[in-house]
């Protein structure tokens, strides 16, 4: 008989221990929304869902490095655009001057304002995305050129105070990695340069040189050409971002689904799950009313 009850005892807290642990299962679940929130819950599941994770902690440094570079390569197309602009406006302004009917006080005042376009050419050389100047090559903490000045402050000429050369890489996908910068050699330096078509327009004018303003005609507009066939390169570049941008999106999406289909918990289903269960252990309970002593029970309970 002692034996039989010990086997009952043992039988009854087996029971209990087994449904308290369900029930715990269950509310682990309603409380944190997910079903696997240990690894022996389902171990497939959750390495699955733990590399799954890792997939899109990756893909979301892809998407800030497509952000960072996108606006970058923003910035650099509105600055390009508007010294287009003022490519276009300057070489308006050296039809003018070319022209015999004006004089040389007339090409004096359009030279002061081929000054003033010079002097904003420079401000858009010194263009920043968050704080780092985009034509500066890799050396984005300091301004990319340096104006030597006469005694009234006029721009002589311009010079590289660095390497603006060199390029800025971001990677956008696993093994793709892009240019997101837009290095001021392309534009400011060369033979062809923005800083030296508009001083020699300037200087042209100002010196009543009608033939040296003739001359700078053909320069300014293969300086828009040059301007606009990069202003090309980082459309295709932007572009090309915002396609990466779509895969990794969609990507993202059906990961999300997939670890949704994995951990999330069937809150209707847990709800009376746990019900059951505590049902279960009510009834384990009242059953050991009747099958173990009373004695034993006030002493276990």
């Amino acid at each position: 008989m002692r034996v039989t009850t010990q086997m009952a005892v043992n039988n009854l807290v087996g029971n209990l221990n087994r449904s308290f642990g369900r029930m715990v299962r269950f509310q682990q679940e309603l409380s944190s929304g997910s079903r696997l929130n240990n690894l022996s819950d389902d171990p497939a599941a959750v390495e699955r869902s733990l590399s799954l994770r890792s997939e899109l902690r990756n893909i979301e440094q892809f998407q800030k490095n497509i952000d960072d570079g996108t606006g970058w390569l923003e910035l650099s197309e509105v600055s390009l655009s508007e010294l287009e602009t003022l490519f276009v406006e300057a070489r308006g302004l050296a039809v003018q001057g070319a022209s015999d009917t004006y004089n040389s006080q007339q090409r004096r005042s359009l030279a002061d304002q081929i000054d003033q376009f010079l002097e904003h050419a420079v401000s858009l050389s010194e263009s920043r995305y968050r704080g780092r100047y985009i034509f500066a090559g890799t050396q984005t903490g300091d301004p990319p050129y340096g104006a030597t000045r006469d005694q009234e402050g006029m721009i002589l000429s311009l010079n590289p105070t660095g390497d603006a050369t060199g390029n800025i890489e971001r990677e956008v996908a696993d093994g793709i990695v892009m240019q997101v910068n837009v290095p001021g050699d392309s534009v400011y330096e060369g033979s062809l340069n923005a800083f030296d078509v508009l001083i020699d327009l300037r200087d042209a004018l100002g010196e009543n040189n009608v033939g040296g303003v003739r001359e700078s005609l053909s320069s300014l507009a293969d300086m828009r050409e040059k301007i606009s066939s990069v202003r090309g390169e980082i459309g295709a570049r932007v572009n090309r971002m915002e396609l990466t941008r779509n895969v990794l999106d969609r990507v993202t999406t059906e990961m999300t689904t997939i670890l949704s289909e994995d951990e999330d918990v069937d809150l209707t289903s847990t709800i009376v799950n746990l019900q059951q269960e505590q049902d279960v252990f009510q009834a384990a309970l009242a059953s050991g009313n009747t099958v173990i002593p009373q004695s034993l029970m006030d002493f276990i309970g």
